[in-house]
């Protein structure tokens, strides 16, 4: 289990580019403990959309000479890596289903 975390103040454009970045790890990586398939990635998913949510109402930053902004890149869910979360969300509704079959 690996936790990230990215301290900083960020602009509009900056703070989206690391949210979606950091959604798309957690999405791809995230999944692969028990205890994170239930408790932890699910919270850190929420996590990034309140900042998501937080970051976007910032009012857009003038370019500062000397400053670059961050590429925000494509949406996350338009990133081939989020989808590696159907997996294990695929087996955990499987386990689901396999527990309330047989209960019956």
């Amino acid at each position: 289990m690996r936790f990230e975390h990215l301290d900083g103040p960020f602009c509009r454009a900056c703070g989206t580019a690391v949210v979606r970045q950091m959604t798309t790890r957690a999405l791809c990586l995230g999944w692969w403990g028990p205890l994170s398939l239930v408790i932890f990635n699910p919270f850190t998913l929420l996590w990034n959309l309140f900042s998501y949510l937080k970051y976007s109402k910032l009012p857009p930053s003038p370019p500062a000479p000397g400053h670059v902004h961050l590429d925000a890149g494509r949406p996350v869910l338009r990133r081939p890596h989020a989808y590696v979360a159907l997996i294990p969300l695929a087996w955990a509704c499987w386990v689901v289903f396999q527990i309330v079959a047989h209960s019956t």
